[in-house]
């Protein structure tokens, strides 16, 4: 999608800081108040920006295991739903992603400890559906930042 540079800037202001006023988010754009807060108005309804969000410390907030796991998921339409169901209703479940390739699902999950990571994989387990897993569990996070690849296309 072609963005007028005026958005770019505006996205990249709020990219920075989601909560700056239109007032500073126009300032910073050389644009109006009214202006910047008809231009974000747009993007939400174009579906550009899907929102607004604050960004926690899983650490902080005594989640002390993040791991990733891919699935490999029998063909039969009746239990794919039905874990499929599983995993949108689990708290633990930050994200589902379907793939092309050898595993059919990728999932990014949170937990309080290695006893709440268990039992969440042998729940999982239990469903007819899972033919395979594999596990992989994070020690140090290097880098979370995915804002980037956003303000590189938004240009600096």
């Amino acid at each position: 999608m072609k963005l007028r540079d005026k958005d770019r800037c505006i996205l990249r202001a709020l990219i920075e800081s989601g909560r700056l006023s239109y007032s500073e988010v126009g300032r910073r754009c050389g644009i109006s108040r009214q202006v910047a807060f008809e231009r974000v108005q747009k993007l939400s309804s174009e579906g550009i920006i899907k929102g607004f969000s604050v960004c926690l410390d899983a650490d902080k907030l005594g989640f002390e295991f993040m791991a990733y796991v891919l699935l490999i998921v029998k063909p039969e339409e009746r239990l794919r739903t039905e874990l499929v169901e599983f995993l949108r209703r689990s708290r633990n479940v930050r994200r589902i992603q379907l793939l092309f390739g050898r595993f059919d699902f990728f999932l990014e999950l949170l937990f309080r400890d290695k006893e709440e990571m268990t039992e969440f994989i042998r729940r999982m387990h239990s469903f007819g559906a899972v033919e395979r897993t594999e596990t992989f569990i994070v020690y140090q996070t290097v880098k979370d930042t995915p804002e980037d690849p956003f303000l590189e296309c938004l240009g600096d």
